[in-house]
């Protein structure tokens, strides 16, 4: 007789004040979650330098372009983006497409 296994799937909810990347073309970006803007955008606040981006400005990202760090592991030195995520706060129709 087999046992099914059944998967509990945490979805992390992100809320302001939260830590996240920015995940663009130069790579992950650190900064915070500092809101909601119009059209479902997240207003973020950079929070390191890098190419492109300026400790303490401020941004707006879409949803699906913002990573909680907690769901962001290195290993061999490549980054891996993991789990899924929801952003309180944030209107259904916007939230990311995996929520």
């Amino acid at each position: 007789m087999s046992v099914a296994q059944t998967s509990h799937v945490r979805m992390t909810e992100i809320r302001p004040g939260d830590l996240v990347f920015i995940d663009c073309f130069l790579g992950l970006i650190p900064a915070k979650v500092t809101g909601y803007a119009t059209w479902g955008h997240i207003k973020v606040l950079v929070t390191a330098e890098r190419p492109g981006y300026r400790r303490g400005e401020h941004t707006t990202v879409t949803p699906s372009h913002c990573i909680p760090r907690a769901h962001v592991r290195v290993r061999s030195g490549h980054e891996r983006i993991f789990g899924a995520w929801t952003f309180d706060g944030l209107p259904d129709e916007f939230q990311p497409r995996w929520a």
